[in-house]
């Protein structure tokens, strides 16, 4: 009799959720890249890694590969760790965004 077959191999998501936009079919969430410590805006819907935006409402987002889903949540402030604002701050800057804060 042969073994059994190994199961898939696990896909992990490695996005960390930063913000959410919620406005009917424009909804999209803000997110890093642990990895790459990239800044991403994804709209429902789109793709990054072979996960889809499934959903975006209030303080969480849910993405799917296939079968799995995952569904992300921002800490509320106090809660967590201090995420990147620098980082949210800069890549504004690079591009061009008119919501880029004032530094004195």
């Amino acid at each position: 009799m042969p073994p059994p077959p190994s199961p898939p191999p696990k896909v992990e998501l490695h996005l960390s959720l930063v913000g959410t936009v919620s406005g009917g079919d424009q909804s999209f969430g803000l997110f890093i890249d642990q990895a790459s410590k990239a800044v991403l805006r994804l709209k429902v819907g789109e793709y990054y890694q072979d996960w889809r935006l499934r959903s975006v409402h209030g303080r969480e987002a849910i993405l799917v590969h296939g079968e799995l889903s995952e569904t992300l949540k921002f800490p509320r402030p106090g809660e967590g760790p201090l995420i990147a604002g620098y980082t949210l701050a800069e890549s504004a800057a690079r591009r061009h965004s008119s919501h880029t804060p004032d530094y004195d």
